[in-house]
């Protein structure tokens, strides 16, 4: 049993975390709420209760760890979050190897990654969960549906209104 889940553990515990981190901005938070769903699979697990698709289940329990730290952070306004948080991706003195150029490109592509990341934020729970799993974690939309409990159709149709409102909310940035 404890080779399987090291296996499982080995196999998504970077996905399951860079879910968890670009849901809830909070880099340590993000790192205790994956581990958590880890120790409650374990817990199942050691019940003696089987598991068939380890992902779909660290996915689900890893999601409603979220949606119940939502719930707590519930009186808190994304404004106040963004600035207590904040997006860390390094600092300039990381640009000052290679040319002039390429230095600037890095740049840019950060404040790229910033703005994308702000508008993610500001995308309805509904919407950003679902572009988050299926074009950060890489999940399919079949995989989305039973992690959600909803059907393929669904889980499509709010992808393409997601990347719409996103594409929305960059292009009004942008301006």
């Amino acid at each position: 049993m404890e080779e399987i889940f090291t296996r499982v553990y080995e196999e998504n515990a970077d996905a399951l975390f860079r879910h968890c981190s670009f849901r809830i901005s909070n880099h340590e938070r993000a790192l205790e709420l994956t581990q958590e769903t880890f120790m409650k699979t374990w817990d199942v697990t050691a019940q003696g209760k089987e598991i068939k698709n380890y992902r779909a289940f660290l996915f689900r329990v890893l999601n409603n760890l979220i949606i119940d730290e939502y719930r707590k952070k519930k009186s808190s306004s994304l404004d106040s979050l963004l600035e207590k948080e904040g997006v860390h991706e390094g600092t300039f003195d990381d640009l000052q190897t290679g040319s002039l150029e390429e230095e600037l490109d890095k740049l840019e592509l950060g404040l790229q990654g910033e703005l994308l990341k702000k508008a993610l934020q500001e995308l309805p729970e509904s919407y950003r969960s679902v572009v988050v799993m299926r074009y950060i974690d890489e999940l399919r939309p079949k995989e989305i549906a039973v992690i959600l409990k909803e059907s393929e159709n669904t889980v499509s149709v709010r992808i393409n209104r997601g990347l719409q409102k996103l594409r929305e909310l960059l292009n009004a940035t942008t301006i």
